[in-house]
């Protein structure tokens, strides 16, 4: 499912004028489309409803949000209800869809003049159900008076709210939303969903969400490259699996990391690589971390890091050794509990110098914080990798703060993307996965019990695992890690609840999706 911007939005409606069909076509469509929603949603005969006598108030702004919501007030009006359009802000003369919803039975009411707010506040209290119309897409300055004052007086109501397009005040493109908007119970997405509510995720004031077809004609939107992750899209992502397949035909992979203080980290990872469907997992961990959970998963092979006598792993000789399993796997995915003491920064520096260039890499945790020290490292490292950076540590990454991150998830993303010419997978409610070429995927999962210590340890194994079956399809594979974690935490939460999930719960579930 295609996310667009409002910019995007704006192109494939250029697009569609170029095609033959109107702006005129669509604002006709689009009202249409939006009067039948409420219709059969709100005011269904067989639901117990009826539009006659129904009280409707739409408040109307400045462009062509306003003029949807005249032709969706024109065919409630038609339909029997009883439609009042508010003019929240100024309209250009002469406006030929507020004319034809006059004409249709509509009244007007002028919220802009000195006592439009009280006349709306009067008109609110016999009001069944509001549809804003007011910015949709819009939305690219702070709202203030008298809008404001008109935007509140709706929430002091207890009325639903339908919004066209977006609520008044979110932004389109990142999901912020400004203190003065009107979050809704439904938001009607006209023609495609928009990025910035898909992006904001459970923050996103926009109520159930439904996408509404407007007559676009097929094949417009070829040039969006960022998606929605669906089951189907996920499905069509899965690696094969011949029936007569064997181990060496599904890959192998190899986590390296976990540490005399972190021994969780590494045996999540690894336990996810297990149930990813690679043929094998193989675990590199320091001698006192090996000590100790070697075993731990009894499907996977592990091998000892040499340490010095103070229990830090020994840069040249782990290399030598880690070189040794190199030879054997289809993937490498570092940093699960690896810490980021000097020597090990000494020992993923070397490490990567001497990886072979074709060898794809999954860098978590330690990984990053140690690269993020490194000057330009991406110019040095060759390898198609995947980044798995939570917003601290894409705060670190890209020299900024990590409310920075949050304000542009999807801009931060892609630019993280294209600079160190690496796949990145930002986590977060809604985790985005950006390619350097400019795709962008979003993932559909919020779910607070993900943020607990270990989940992402068990997304970074499972990738490395995928990756290992399909190493040429990093961006592919990535998307699909992120879907099936995500699902996996989803079966957890229905089962045990979002506050008593574990992240080995999710690593318990990772078949689910597959079954």
């Amino acid at each position: 499912m295609k996310l667009v911007t409002a910019a995007q939005m704006s192109s494939i409606e250029q697009a569609s004028v170029d095609a033959g069909v109107s702006l005129d076509d669509l604002m006709e469509k689009a009202g249409l489309a939006v009067a039948e929603y409420v219709l059969g949603s709100f005011l269904d005969p067989d639901r117990g409803g009826s539009p006659f006598g129904k009280r409707i108030v739409i408040l109307i702004g400045p462009g062509n949000n306003g003029a949807d919501g005249f032709v969706a007030g024109r065919h409630l009006a038609n339909a029997g209800a009883a439609v009042t359009a508010v003019l929240c802000t100024g309209r250009n003369t002469p406006d030929p869809k507020h004319e034809l919803a006059e004409t249709a039975g509509v009244s007007t009411l002028d919220a802009t003049t000195g006592p439009g707010g009280d006349l709306l506040a009067e008109k609110l209290a016999a009001t069944d159900l509001v549809i804003d119309a007011v910015l949709g897409t819009g939305a690219s300055r702070p709202i203030s008076d008298p809008l404001s004052s008109l935007l509140f007086s709706v929430l002091e109501v207890a009325i639903p709210v339908v919004a066209l397009d977006l609520p008044t005040g979110l932004d389109s493109d990142t999901g912020q939303f400004d203190v003065a908007g009107l979050p809704a119970d439904v938001t009607l997405h006209l023609g495609y969903p928009k990025l910035g509510p898909a992006i904001a995720a459970g923050s996103a004031p926009t109520g159930e969400v439904v996408t509404l077809d407007i007559g676009i004609p097929f094949g417009l939107d070829s040039h969006i490259k960022t998606e929605l992750l669906t089951p189907d899209l996920a499905k069509s992502l899965q690696p094969d699996r011949p029936a007569d397949g064997h181990k060496g035909t599904f890959g192998s992979t190899l986590i390296i990391g976990g540490s005399q203080h972190y021994l969780g980290a590494v045996t999540m990872a690894v336990d996810a690589a297990t149930r990813s469907g690679v043929g094998l997992a193989f675990a590199a961990t320091p001698e006192p971390a090996y000590r100790l959970i070697a075993g731990h998963v009894p499907e996977a092979i592990y091998r000892s890091l040499p340490v010095s006598a103070s229990g830090e792993v020994e840069p040249s000789a782990s290399v030598r050794t880690v070189l040794e399993l190199v030879e054997r796997v289809n993937s490498i995915v570092i940093g699960p509990g690896l810490g980021h003491t000097p020597a090990n920064s000494e020992f993923l520096s070397t490490l990567l110098s001497q990886i072979d260039d074709e060898m794809p890499l999954v860098l978590d945790a330690d990984a990053l914080n140690i690269l993020s020290k490194s000057h330009k490292w991406w110019e040095r490292l060759e390898n198609s990798a995947i980044l798995t950076p939570h917003p601290g540590e894409m705060g670190r990454l890209m020299g900024i703060a990590a409310a920075e991150v949050q304000q542009d998830r999807g801009s931060v993303a892609l630019e993280a993307a294209g600079k160190f010419g690496k796949v990145v997978v930002l986590k977060g409610a809604a985790t985005l996965i950006a390619a350097p070429d400019g795709r962008l995927m979003v993932s559909p999962w919020v779910n607070s019990g993900l943020a607990k210590g270990g989940s992402g340890d068990v997304l970074a194994g499972l990738i490395g695992g995928l990756l290992a079956q399909q190493p040429e399809n990093v961006f592919e594979m990535a998307s699909l890690a992120v879907f099936v974690h995500g699902y996996a935490a989803e079966a957890a939460r229905d089962e045990l609840g979002e506050t008593g999930m574990r992240a080995t719960d999710i690593s318990d579930r990772l078949g689910y999706f597959s079954r």
